[in-house]
């Protein structure tokens, strides 16, 4: 074919592809006009049949439903009234009616001036022997019923209101809107549509065609770093004729709470540093993408003697990704090796069993055999941790809160743990992840409650215990919380302990339960304060009576000047409000002296003694 025919081809198919899209164009808006108007009209009649009823008053059907009659010139009032009602909003007629033995009649009744030319005012109790079975149906709805029907004034579209008068009885308001003038409307705002719509489109594909230049230019680039995003890599991987690659899909752990407590601005430094670092260190043929906020991808095509896992291994957590604010990141990563068909969701497997076995990096080709391994794991240890509940060796330890002032213990944290069959002792990190799982967590503090209740409620000691967001949120197990409390002697020797992550996550949930129970007299205390972005005064809203210290803080205090330094003004400014202050895992003399320079006096730790299944 000519060159020349060849463009006309092609110019021709343009013009037929530009007037589909155009017509296609004008019955969307059509559709959309038209549903539009609909809407309206709906939402018009409605109001009008509210209005009816505000029109004749509240008393009008108290009479008329009675049986009593209604004076011709009351009804004459009425009905003008409504007349002019109906002409200001442009409706055929408004009106009211009443249902007496089956049959319906006319109880109040706009008119038109063709109505009075012709003679055919509708007068009170007027019978509608037009009236349809949709009509009297309406009479026992509880919701507006629309109708379009034709009877001796016309062809309508009509709406029915359902209202009970003072003794009980029903009657219907109605507003009518003739299809000749809804069919007017239509065809005006449609025709109206089409014209704006086709200049519009016209400006639109004008638009369209810039913006579609400038959208493929940057379409594969993360704007707020520079480097590819999953777009590229996406394109890469389908257009390649390589077939043996490797891609490892990062995820850096602690950007989303970067990003929320310093900006956006900051978490995009991080991930530029981070990209830049992978990039300086990926092997030959090997590319860096920013794959999501808080991953990275990188891809190696080419085989050589070092793997991806090198690259990855080699990023030292102990070095800051930015300098200005001091910002530390760890990373979970995972890895796949082959079919570029699933290479990037086989990557993203991995990855998840990476962080559901917090380990560094994970392939993928060993995540079957992990999963099948956990699986079986995981049912075997539900059936454990089933037969433990009902065998009642779901226990509580209790851990001595040392007064190191005082010298004496001022109260002890109750402890979880399960004992097997076979009698051996099991922290919760051994069987809570099932009990999330299975939904078993409320049934775990149902019967840590009830059996530290138990063991405390002769005594005088006060003991505390951990409260979650999810028992907070779980109403039945609040419910059973509030109940104990009640019942309680002493409540006041009761301290609950709410996780620092949950009571910022969780606010306005986690603060009225705590005003529940401080109404019940008990006590309310932070735990791990310090383990995230600590803010005490955003904290301190929510009354609590202490914090207790994270254990990543106070296992470093020692060692460490900055953690000295922070829970040092921490104590002064906790004094200041009134606030206890305790530190868990003080683990040796070190660290129990460090707390004791820094102000800290209730500490808890194995130096001073373990969880025991017994009090002192």
């Amino acid at each position: 074919m000519p060159k020349g025919m060849q463009k006309t081809s092609w110019l021709l198919y343009g013009f037929a592809a530009f007037f589909i899209s155009l017509f296609g164009y004008i019955y969307y808006t059509y559709e959309t006009t038209r549903s539009e108007i609909m809407e309206n009209i709906d939402s018009k009649l409605l109001n009008a049949a509210v209005s009816v009823k505000h029109i004749l008053g509240d008393d009008y059907h108290n009479i008329v439903n009675a049986g009593l009659p209604v004076s011709a010139t009351t009804y004459k009032e009425k009905s003008r009234a409504l007349s002019e009602y109906a002409k200001q909003m442009q409706l055929a007629y408004v009106y009211a009616m009443v249902l007496r033995d089956g049959k319906v009649y006319f109880s109040a009744s706009s008119y038109t001036q063709k109505d009075q030319n012709n003679g055919r005012v509708t007068q009170f109790l007027d019978a509608y022997p037009e009236a349809t079975e949709l009509n009297k149906e309406a009479f026992f709805s509880t919701e507006p019923v629309f109708e379009i029907s034709k009877d001796q004034w016309g062809y309508f579209k009509s709406i029915f209101v359902t209202f009970v008068d003072n003794n009980g009885h029903t009657y219907i308001t109605g507003a009518d809107i003739t299809i000749s003038d809804l069919n007017q409307q239509l065809q005006h705002s449609v025709t109206r549509a089409m014209i704006t719509g086709c200049f519009f489109f016209f400006i639109a594909a004008l638009i369209a065609g810039l913006y579609f230049l400038q959208l493929k230019r940057s379409l594969s680039t993360d704007a707020r770093t520079g480097f590819a995003n999953h777009v590229a890599l996406e394109y890469y991987i389908k257009k390649t004729t390589k077939h043996r690659m490797e891609l490892a899909v990062v995820a850096i752990n602690e950007l989303e709470d970067i990003s929320s407590f310093y900006g956006t601005q900051v978490s995009d430094k991080v991930m530029a540093n981070l990209l830049g670092y992978f990039q300086s260190r990926m092997p030959g043929e090997g590319f860096v993408y920013r794959l999501a906020t808080n991953k990275i991808a990188l891809l190696r095509t080419h085989s050589d003697e070092r793997n991806i896992d090198d690259v990855i291994t080699a990023f030292n957590h102990a070095i800051p990704a930015l300098k200005e604010p001091y910002i530390y990141v760890s990373l979970y990563a995972g890895i796949a090796t082959g079919n570029k068909q699933m290479l990037i969701e086989n990557a993203h497997v991995a990855l998840q069993q990476a962080k559901l076995n917090n380990q560094r990096i994970v392939r993928y080709e060993n995540v079957f055999k992990q999963v099948e391994e956990r699986f079986r794991s995981n049912v075997t240890l539900a059936k454990e941790v089933k037969e433990a509940f009902d065998n009642n060796r779901i226990v509580p330890y209790f851990q001595a809160v040392y007064d190191n002032q005082n010298k004496q213990i001022d109260h002890y944290q109750c402890l979880a743990r399960m004992a097997s069959a076979t009698g051996r002792i099991h922290t919760p990190d051994y069987f809570m992840m099932v009990l999330k799982r299975s939904r078993m967590d409320g049934l775990l503090r149902r019967t840590m409650f009830t059996r530290c209740i138990e063991q405390f409620r002769k005594t005088n000691v006060r003991w505390s215990i951990n409260i979650t967001a999810q028992d907070i949120l779980d109403p039945s197990l609040s419910e059973f919380l509030e109940l104990q409390l009640r019942r309680y002697p002493q409540p006041h020797n009761i301290i609950f302990q709410f996780y620092e992550r949950d009571a910022i996550a969780y606010f306005s949930e986690v603060k009225t339960f705590i005003n529940t129970l401080k109404n019940k007299g008990a006590q309310v205390i932070i735990n791990e304060f310090g383990a995230g972005f600590s803010n005490l005064p955003h904290i301190r809203k929510l009354e609590i009576d202490g914090l207790k210290l994270d254990k990543g803080l106070v296992s470093q205090i020692h060692i460490n000047a900055d953690n000295y330094l922070f829970i040092e003004n921490l104590v002064k400014y906790a004094q200041q409000l009134k606030l206890e202050v305790i530190a868990e895992q003080v683990d040796n003399e070190q660290i129990a002296d460090a707390l004791a320079r820094a102000g800290v006096t209730l500490m808890q730790g194995s130096h001073f003694a373990p969880p025991t299944p017994y009090i002192h």
